[in-house]
Order: C-alpha cells, then structure tokens, then sequence
C-alpha cells in the first residue's frame, strides 16, 4: 500500500518537528552506543512522502549516535526518488511500494538493490464536512466516490452507513496526487482488490486520467486542497489530516467491522502479508481479521548492494540497522506501525554488512 519535507538533521517541517521530538524524547534515556557510532560520510537520499514524519525522527535520533554520520532526505514522491536511485545521483530511496521489473533493470537486474521494508502505515481517507464526525465508509462507497460514480454526501450509499450524521446534499470534491506516488498506487491496489466492480481502473503510482477530482502535489498538497474546500475528500497519511484538524474515516474491512488507521489496525493487517523472496510483501488489502485496517503498507528503503564509497555504503547499513532495530520503537508515536517480527528479521538479513 504504503511510507513532505527535505530532510536534513535539525530541520523542521509542516509536520510538526519540534513537537513530535519534544514528545518522543520525554523520559527517555540515552541510548546506548550504536555500531555506527564512528562511522564517517554523507547520506542522501530521496523518494516517498509517506514515511516523512518517521524518517525525519529516525535522523535526529541517530545524529547523537553516529555524530560523523549527515543524512539528508528529499520526499519528493516514490517514481522521483526511484528515478534518482537509477541515475544514482543519491545514495538511497525510499518508495511506497516495490520495484517493478522493467525498474529492477534499469537499476542493474535482480540483485543490484536491496529494497527491504523499514516502517510501516496507513493511507487515510481524510475528509472535510463540517459537523459530520466519525464517517463510516465501505470499500464499494470509497470506490464509487473515488470513481466519480457517487457525487453528493447524501448519496444513499454513504447515508446507509451514516444514518445518525447530519449529510449535506452537495456535490463531493474529490482530491487526489497530482505526481506519481507510491502512496497513491497503495490507495489504488486496494480500491482494485476490494472493490473491482466499481473500480474498474488500473492501479499504479499515478491516478487514471478517465476520474473525477482534482489533483494535488504531494500528500500536503492533497490535506492542504481538502482542508481549504469544505464537501472534500482524498487521502494520505494519517499524520496530515490530523494536524490539519480534518475528518478521517473508518473503513470496513473484510472482517465486517468499520476500523480507522490506528498503528494496532496496521499490524493487524500486515499480519496478512507474506514476504517475497526478494524481501518485499505481497500485501493482502482484504485481511478477514476484524482488527485490521485494509488500507495498509510498508514503505521501502532502497540502495544499491554494491556502492563504489566503502564508508558511504558502511555508514547506510548501519543506519537502516538501527532504524530496523532501536527506530522502530518510534513507529507508534507518530501514527505509523512497528514491523512484524518476521518482516523486520527478513530486512535485517538483507542489509547486514
């Protein structure tokens, strides 16, 4: 499915930096010393905006830990920073979602890129409609809204599950990724794979042309869109509709139950998923566990098996150690999920020394 700023080590964003970090660090005690802790060289890296707000708390963390080591991130969508790792003009990227084979070959074939889970989350559908709280959806709903095949708030679908809600009879303004993003293919394989009678579109990282709505650069972009026109909907991140004060809806799962993108309904549904030999998740986006929230993913990190710069490439499989390891206790905090022990043992295996 599945994880918004230019990251560099004491920097601050939309996202809420300083506070999340004046959370994050209350009562903690200083860890202790990392493998890295000597390690010397410049990291940067660039891709997905999902994980943003967990990759920009990964870094500072570190940065005490391994003082010779700068990392700096550019979210600048999963194709771009997929498009840079294959051009090699940054150290690593980060995607929603894994290669695909005509981009496993112009990295260099199978094997040249370690691509291997590091956090997991949600896509949530974020929505702007005053005095409507706790919006119920169901996948066929949430297909036929983003399909352009239901167009008011007082729809019968949408009342059916919302009979106690006060529902306008205006018209939906749909908001969707203007650029190519993995989080974006992860919100389109599930409308495909939960309801493909109503989704009758191709799924990828850039939205079919043939739909309704209004595009938006990046998941800010998107919350920024909703935020500003009220009987609007899209979706990203949890993290951004929460600090824009928006509505976010719950989903019905398979299981029959309507959940909503907490870190236990992410676990939950990444319990389904199974891990590829080449260390990536086959997701299920239909889990029957009545916990799970279906629209959830991993985000990946991705660099080459093989750098040409001993320390670079040292100093970069340290840090994903330790973000696999002592990052992922960070993971709930911030509205993301920690990786499931066998996810989180496959990926330390691909990225060891």
């Amino acid at each position: 499915m599945v994880l918004a700023l230019a990251l560099a080590v004491g920097a601050t964003t939309s996202c809420g930096t300083d506070d999340n970090s004046a959370r994050l660090n209350a009562g903690r005690t200083q860890q202790a010393p990392v493998v890295g802790r000597d390690d010397q060289a410049t990291l940067s890296g660039a891709g997905a905006t999902f994980p943003a707000t967990i990759v920009q708390e990964w870094i500072k963390q570190y940065r005490p830990l391994a003082p010779g080591v700068t990392v700096n991130y550019q979210p600048i969508g999963s194709g771009a920073g997929i498009q840079q790792l294959t051009s090699k003009t940054v150290d690593f990227a980060g995607s929603d979602v894994p290669l695909k084979a005509s981009e496993v070959e112009a990295t260099g074939g199978p094997g040249a890129v370690v691509q291997v889970p590091w956090t997991a989350g949600a896509v949530a559908v974020e929505y702007n409609l005053p005095g409507v709280e706790g919006l119920r959806l169901t996948p066929e709903t949430l297909a036929g809204i983003f399909a352009g095949t239901i167009t008011r708030w007082n729809d019968p679908a949408i009342k059916g599950e919302n009979a106690s809600a006060s529902l306008p009879a205006s018209g939906i303004q749909v908001v969707h990724r203007s650029d190519g993003s993995g989080t974006t293919q992860v919100f389109t394989d599930y409308l495909k794979a939960a309801a493909p009678a109503i989704w009758i579109f191709p799924s990828g990282k850039d939205w079919p042309a043939d739909t309704a709505g209004t595009g938006a650069k990046g998941s800010d972009g998107v919350t920024a869109a909703v935020k500003q026109s009220a009987g609007s909907i899209g979706y990203s991140e949890p993290s951004f509709p929460k600090q824009a004060g928006l509505g976010i809806a719950t989903v019905r799962n398979a299981g029959g139950r309507f959940v909503g993108p907490d870190a236990r309904a992410v676990s939950a549904a990444l319990a389904a998923a199974t891990v590829t030999p080449e260390g990536t998740l086959k997701l299920n986006f239909t889990p029957t566990s009545p916990e799970a929230y279906p629209i959830s993913s991993a985000s990946y990190l991705m660099f080459y098996r093989s750098a040409p710069d001993a320390a670079k490439d040292t100093a970069l499989k340290h840090f994903a150690t330790w973000v696999l390891t002592e990052g992922q206790a960070l993971a709930e905090s911030l509205d993301y999920a920690p990786l499931p022990e066998p996810i989180q043992i496959s990926a330390l295996g691909a990225v060891k020394l």
